[in-house]
């Protein structure tokens, strides 16, 4: 589909998580069920979970999109988006980009630790002794902060840039490059909008952790992850119902009366 319009500066942060709240109470059920289902398979599979992010997070936009319409919801429609399942992988890698470099670098600064204390144990055991480790591992440390604090900035833009992404593949069939290029410039046309998502979303989290922690699964999760999804709709209003987004002022609003004859 070409020449998807976006609106900008149409996010509705307060109204995105209040109508997501109300929404998920009506099917709390099937809900809480896929945030469970996500949580699993993004959460518990390690690695594997890079590959499955964008299928299942589309499936949830499925899901929730549904709801928003007020069309009848059922736990199934979370995998809807395995249906797409390459082109929504390709976008869920392109999402995962800052997370799999930081893991590659762990790795690789962990492996090269443990290499050089296999090569020479008796040497290291002097560097050790001499305080010569302590001062390179230190070094390293302070290497590493300044790095990983760059590299946090770098992902915050990132996720800003694909933020809509994954919601325009399953929506539009767009290809993930085309998605990620149109997510860019919508997310930076609602930039305050997407910050005050964020900033809704960590409240709603620190809710989630005061009711004994377990509130973070049982509400914080289903209700982001359907407020998410509004706010697609916010910046993307459905093309097909123009009249839901445009309705036309009843007479007398512009101070003019019936004609006269």
């Amino acid at each position: 589909m070409e020449n998807i319009q976006f609106q900008r500066s149409a996010i509705d942060a307060s109204g995105a998580f209040s109508s997501a709240w109300e929404q998920v109470k009506e099917n709390y059920g099937t809900y809480l069920g896929a945030a469970v289902v996500c949580w699993i398979m993004l959460g518990c599979f390690s690695c594997i979970s890079w590959f499955l992010m964008g299928p299942v997070m589309g499936g949830i936009f499925y899901l929730a999109s549904k709801g928003h319409r007020r069309e009848p919801v059922e736990f199934g429609m979370m995998f809807e988006g395995f249906k797409k399942f390459v082109p929504l992988m390709v976008v869920g890698l392109i999402q995962a980009i800052p997370t799999i470099i930081i893991t590659i670098v762990n790795l690789g600064m962990n492996m090269g630790r443990f290499g050089l204390l296999m090569s020479n144990p008796e040497a290291m055991r002097q560097a050790q002794r001499a305080g010569e480790i302590g001062g390179a591992e230190a070094a390293m440390s302070i290497a590493f902060l300044v790095f990983y604090f760059i590299f946090l900035v770098i992902s915050a833009i990132w996720g800003l840039i694909t933020y809509f992404a994954i919601p325009l593949v399953m929506e539009y069939d767009l290809s993930p490059i085309a998605a990620v290029k149109l997510s860019g410039r919508a997310a930076f046309a609602n930039i305050g909008g997407v910050i005050a998502v964020v900033l809704f979303a960590v409240l709603v989290g620190i809710i989630g952790i005061l009711l004994l922690c377990v509130g973070i699964i049982l509400v914080s999760v289903p209700v982001i992850l359907v407020a998410n999804a509004i706010v697609f709709w916010q910046v993307f209003p459905r093309q097909d119902r123009p009249d839901q987004y445009f309705a036309p002022p009843p007479p007398g609003t512009y101070g003019f009366g019936s004609p006269q004859y």
